[in-house]
């Protein structure tokens, strides 16, 4: 499956920002069935294969491992699969999917799930990041890419003020209004269906 030119938007942002080592943190806002999951999975798969043989780890924290996380990780395994990858890569302890030497840790962001001592080098993915709590993203997940100046990516819908993707979107208009350099990026539902007719059909229908 293709990424659309909205997908590829945001994926040439947060991979320049993996490439220059730039440490950027990204908010992105995609209308529910807009495509999030593939984006994030297109991104993981570009980096698995480009760091197979240096290695590193991408982190994808969500906010329940099922059925959050292990969807994540299907979605993964069948891009990979769709590559020619089948048969390449491997699945270690229930959550970690590598290509070769790199990468890509999945994690539960609940309260109580057990996430101290990995390192994220190659890129930090927060999954419906306004349903993770802001103490644990702060005190066990942010800090998982300090060492290493890790680009972040925050995916989700904001629904009120007080969320932890709020926060980041906030301060990511913010920085923007400094530097010039996108980081929040939004797409409602009438830019999807702009590029996908069925959708915009759907949602019509819906409506």
């Amino acid at each position: 499956m293709l990424l659309r030119p909205y997908q590829r938007e945001v994926a040439r942002a947060v991979m320049e920002s993996v490439r220059s080592r730039a440490g950027h943190t990204f908010s992105v806002e995609i209308a529910r069935q807009g495509g999030k999951n593939e984006l994030s999975a297109h991104i993981e798969l570009l980096l698995l294969t480009l760091c197979m043989g240096d290695g590193g780890n991408v982190i994808k924290c969500s906010p329940t491992f099922k059925p959050q996380t292990v969807i994540s990780m299907r979605r993964l395994k069948d891009r990979l699969d769709d590559y020619g990858f089948g048969g390449i890569y491997h699945t270690e302890m229930g959550y970690i999917v590598s290509l070769g030497s790199a990468r890509c840790i999945f994690l539960s962001a609940e309260e109580n799930s057990n996430v101290v001592g990995h390192t994220a080098d190659l890129l930090l993915e927060i999954d419906e990041s306004q349903d993770v709590c802001k103490e644990k993203y702060s005190k066990e997940f942010r800090p998982m890419g300090s060492s290493t100046n890790v680009t972040t990516v925050h995916y989700g819908t904001t629904w009120d003020e007080s969320t932890l993707l709020e926060e980041i979107k906030q301060g990511n208009l913010e920085l923007e209004q400094r530097d010039g350099i996108r980081r929040h990026f939004r797409y409602d539902w009438q830019a999807v269906a702009a590029q996908n007719p069925a959708y915009g059909a759907y949602v019509e229908a819906e409506r």
